[in-house]
Parts: C-alpha cells; sequence; structure tokens
C-alpha cells in the first residue's frame, strides 16, 4: 500500500471514487468537482489518495478554512475497510495539514465514523443551524448548554456546543429546542 498527495491528473478519479462511496444516491453535491478543483490548485498535498498496487483504495480531501486545516471527505473502499487503513490515511493527511501551518483540524462526520476520530484524539462540538426566520427569541437563555460560538449568515444561525461526546439523544434535544435544520457534530484536533 502507498499514500501520496493525489496527482493532479487522477483528482477527477478521486473525485468520483469519494462520490460513489459518500454519495451513492447521487444527490445534490456540497462541494462541487469545480470546488474541489480549485482548492487543489492552491493546496494540492491536502488532496492524499491510498492506493494498493496502483489501484485508489482511499482517499481524504483537504480545504483551507481560515486558521483551520477542514478534512471534507474521507472514503475508503469497502474492501478495504477494518484493517487500520482509515488511521494510516488520517496520520498522513494529519501530517500534510502541519505543513501548512494551520491551527487546527476540523472536520464533520457521519455517526458510524464519530468513535473512530474520538480515538484518533478529535473533539466533538455540536453544530446546529437554524434558519434565520426559525431562531427563538430567547435562544441564548433556552438551555444549560453553553453556546461557545455563533456565527451569522444571511440564510442561517450557527450555533456551537461543547461536548464531551456525540449523543444522538442531546443532538436532537438541542436540535428540536432550537428549531434546527441541520444538526451535527463536528470534530476539531489541534495541530500544535
Amino acid at each position: 500500500m502507498e499514500l501520496k498527495t493525489i496527482h493532479k491528473k487522477k483528482l477527477k478519479e478521486a473525485d468520483e471514487f469519494q462520490q460513489k462511496i459518500l454519495n451513492p444516491e447521487n444527490k445534490k453535491r456540497y462541494r462541487t468537482f469545480g470546488y474541489v478543483k480549485k482548492n487543489y490548485l492552491t493546496k494540492p498535498e491536502l488532496f492524499v489518495g491510498a492506493y494498493d498496487n496502483n489501484k485508489l483504495i482511499g482517499i481524504i480531501f483537504g480545504y483551507i478554512k481560515r486558521d483551520n486545516v477542514l478534512l471534507g471527505e474521507m472514503a475508503i473502499d469497502e474492501n478495504y475497510r477494518g484493517i487500520g487503513l482509515g488511521s494510516k490515511l488520517l496520520d498522513f493527511f494529519e501530517k500534510q495539514a502541519i505543513r501548512t501551518g494551520k491551527n487546527k483540524i476540523t472536520l464533520g462526520a457521519l455517526d458510524n465514523a464519530e468513535k473512530f476520530y474520538m480515538k484518533r484524539g478529535y473533539k466533538p462540538i455540536l453544530f446546529l443551524q437554524i434558519r434565520n426566520s426559525d431562531v427563538p427569541l430567547n435562544y441564548k437563555s433556552l438551555s444549560k448548554y453553553k453556546i461557545i460560538k455563533e456565527t451569522n449568515y444571511s440564510d442561517a444561525k450557527r450555533l456551537f456546543f461543547k461536548a464531551k461526546y456525540p449523543s444522538n439523544t442531546l443532538k436532537n434535544k438541542l436540535a428540536k429546542l432550537f428549531h434546527a435544520y441541520n444538526a451535527i457534530y463536528l470534530f476539531k484536533k489541534s495541530l500544535k
């Protein structure tokens, strides 16, 4: 097995690989291939692949977001899961991320990957998105859970809550309480 930066000529193939695994229903993409390519051209070292005899078997795509490296997509061929490939790929990616000079890695994880990131030293943060028209007037006093950060965009307010561990019960409770249309655990890890 070989871990390396994805070659520019193989970026489309790597993108199709991750879409096949992460978006099998072919729903509308969050990040278009144009966005992926544009970011690749600025920081190709954050687009890494795992290869078995030149066959692509895993990828991580990373993006620079202010003082963070965002781990945007991680996908592994189902025939290569459960053998430590995810850990090796993440180790390689983290070394590449350190070279960018950024302070931390941030990512969003599917429920089935949360334990993996916790074992790797990532700390969970509950992230809620609420349409501006749905934000409760008293949102700051609605819960005993402290809002550690909030951002305002033209379409929505985003609230961040510190969490010791991912809990679907807490996620669902706060999503309902705050009228959130999206609730997910983000994970952060310091690079320093």
